[in-house]
């Protein structure tokens, strides 16, 4: 549902209804691609549809053809914890001046006391003393103030009585003695706050008492919404700004019913003189955007040269997938981007705060040299290290910085990652804020298992074929010298273990691997952090299969897999599946056992599900190389719409 106004009538043009006291428009629409639905069923042929001040956190409107122009800096205050676990993160600026004029109000004031109105028969009274006083400041001098006799007052008065009969309103006064000097509405819903209206008395502009009240209101929602959240809905300053948790842009996002409309439109308000009074308000590109948002980058070249918070935030992240920590990162920058010019880390930071990581590879693709993820075909999944809450123009200024620190390059591409996860969607819409051309793409399919029952009860799933070939193979190994199965975890076994599995690897039908150490790296890597099982088979003291596998947070990841081809006919590769299967289901309590990268048919035989991962490539339209990955990815999407779509790929099952 939402409210319509007609704004042209010839051309067509339509807006959504935005009356002044509305901070965002009444438009409750949850899908961007309704809004081309709208726009066809407007009358009179409708052309252009504008939503006004349409606040993404509820029902972005944004979509890849809408022009997009940012209109407030909104912010919000969490009430997760403690009044004082949020008051020793702000700035140590902020603290200090709140210090002063708390000492200055207490000193010089005289009798200082909060109140706090949420009672119905009361609240009347606490909107008449704040029009009274908004109306003796400069919104009065200017006819803008809230009075009790004209319309704003009259529907703040409403409004404010009925969110009060349900509970849902509260007024907070800050008085010196018999003056009131600071004045707050509020509404409440829903473990949200809205900071509705503030005014203060000017001749105590001294005691900074809009900030006073400020502190003091959001101690008191601390403990009256313990959980929820403040939203400010305002343009916040750089001052107001260093009291938020997080921060998000307030958008007009227009919608065309043809494109190629908004530039036929540009020019008439240009020849109709309206290009001259545009020249008056700033213009909020994504240069003004980052400056806004008062985030800073910095750049590092290895996690070891981290602050201790960015590290935190990779470190949180590991415990969703392993290769999304520090020490994954920091394996793959030693063993495979060696070079000081390929690798780097950008850590983004807001309030002293770090807000994000992105590990930064540099490395030969379609289009030259390519920036993107620090990944390489080691890689199973990446992404960035992402705070919560956060949104594609909160990392604006990362990518801008990126784009800064490597400037010519003609595409940033970040694969294999997750298409469901909000990493992919906020990377890639923060690529095409930052002016740069994304495009997603199929990586590869990745097989699981989701574990819902013991090793008995899975094996018995399987088919009969799987359940013949471990028992035989079982017994022929046993009868064969010294032929027997092995599990390495500790790091007392490690070297012993490298040692067969690189005997295996050798003798296996696998190309060498091009960076030796980072395997053997991998492995003393994961027997430190405790997530080793090295799958081995023996005749004797030869080692022919091996399986490196990695356990971290409930997820058992079959990371490489090899066996001796002499031994093919013992079926030694199947064993130690079997074997290590059983261990991760039955000690390690997994809930999930990825086979991680391709579609070989041979994975079904183990596994329950599939899903894909994807990859983004974000071109450059100011460099020549940038425009032609462009014109070849308009080919090859118009290439791949045409063709048929081919199966799946089949391969013989490794033995």
């Amino acid at each position: 549902m939402t409210l319509v106004t007609r704004q042209n009538r010839s051309l067509g043009i339509w807006s959504s209804f935005l009356p002044m006291v509305a901070q965002i428009a009444p438009a409750l629409m949850t899908e961007a691609l309704q809004t081309r639905q709208l726009l066809k069923q407007l009358p009179s042929h409708a052309t252009q549809l504008d939503f006004l001040c349409n606040d993404q956190k509820f029902g972005d409107l944004r979509h890849e053809d809408a022009q997009v122009m940012p209109h407030a800096l909104t912010m919000n205050v969490s009430l997760r914890g403690s009044f004082d676990d949020y008051w020793a993160q702000r700035p140590r600026k902020l603290v200090q001046n709140m210090r002063r004029y708390m000492r200055r109000i207490q000193t010089e004031g005289g009798d200082q006391r909060l109140v706090v109105i949420s009672a119905p028969d009361a609240i009347a009274g606490a909107v008449d003393r704040y029009a009274t006083l908004e109306s003796n400041g400069w919104k009065g001098r200017e006819g803008t103030a809230v009075q009790r006799d004209n319309a704003q007052g009259r529907f703040y008065a409403d409004v404010m009585a009925a969110f009060a009969e349900r509970g849902e309103a509260l007024v907070y006064e800050l008085w010196l003695g018999d003056a009131l000097i600071a004045s707050r509405m509020l509404l409440l819903h829903g473990g949200m706050a809205v900071m509705l209206k503030t005014t203060f008395h000017e001749e105590f502009e001294r005691f900074a008492p809009g900030r006073v009240l400020l502190l003091l209101t959001l101690e008191d929602l601390f403990k009256r919404l313990p959980g929820g959240v403040v939203e400010f809905y305002t343009d916040a300053d750089a001052d107001l700004l260093a009291w938020s948790t997080s921060q998000r842009w307030i958008n007009h996002v227009s919608v065309y019913r043809h494109r190629g409309l908004h530039a036929v439109y540009g020019l008439l308000r240009r020849g109709r003189g309206w290009r001259a009074r545009a020249q008056h308000r700033p213009r909020i590109d994504a240069g003004t955007m980052a400056q806004r948002s008062g985030a800073v980058v910095e750049r590092f070249n290895h996690p070891r040269e981290m602050p201790n918070d960015a590290l935190a935030l990779l470190g949180q992240r590991e415990q969703a997938y392993v290769e999304f920590g520090a020490d994954w990162f920091g394996l793959l920058a030693d063993t495979v981007f060696r070079d000081a010019a390929q690798s780097a880390f950008y850590v983004l930071r807001r309030q002293g705060r770090a807000l994000a990581v992105l590990p930064i590879g540099v490395q030969k693709g379609d289009t030259g040299l390519e920036v993107g993820a620090l990944a390489n075909y080691y890689t199973t999944l990446y992404a960035p290290a992402l705070a919560d809450d956060l949104t594609p123009e909160d990392l604006l200024p990362l990518m801008l910085a990126l784009r800064k620190g490597h400037r010519g390059a003609p595409a940033y591409r970040f694969w294999p990652m997750d298409p469901k996860a909000r990493e992919f969607t906020l990377l890639r819409d923060a690529l095409r804020l930052a002016g740069l051309r994304p495009h997603e793409y199929f990586a590869f399919g990745n097989w699981f298992l989701q574990v819902d029952s013991d090793w008995a009860s899975y094996l018995k799933n399987r088919s009969g074929q799987l359940r013949s070939t471990i028992k035989r193979m079982t017994k022929r190994l046993a009868a064969e010298d010294r032929g027997r199965l092995e599990i390495i975890r500790d790091e007392a076994d490690v070297e012993r273990g490298i040692a067969a599995y690189e005997a295996v690897y050798a003798a296996s039908w696998k190309v060498p691997e091009p960076y030796v150490e980072f395997v053997p790296g991998l492995i003393r890597l994961c027997a430190r952090r405790g997530w080793l099982r090295l799958g081995l088979a023996w005749i004797g003291d030869k080692p022919i299969a091996a399986q490196l596998w990695i356990v971290n947070a409930g997820r058992a990841h079959i990371y490489k897999v090899a066996y001796d081809e002499a031994f093919k006919a013992i079926a030694p590769g199947t064993l130690v599946t079997a074997l290590l299967l059983e261990e991760v289901i039955e000690r390690d309590n997994v809930a999930e056992v990825d086979y991680l990268i391709g579609d070989d048919v041979y994975k079904k035989t183990w596994m329950s599900h599939r899903r894909e991962r994807f990859g983004l490539v974000a071109y450059d339209p100011l460099t020549l190389r940038g425009l032609f990955g462009l014109a070849r990815q308009a080919v090859g999407a118009a290439w791949r719409r045409l063709r048929p779509k081919p199966g799946l790929p089949i391969d013989n099952p490794p033995a």
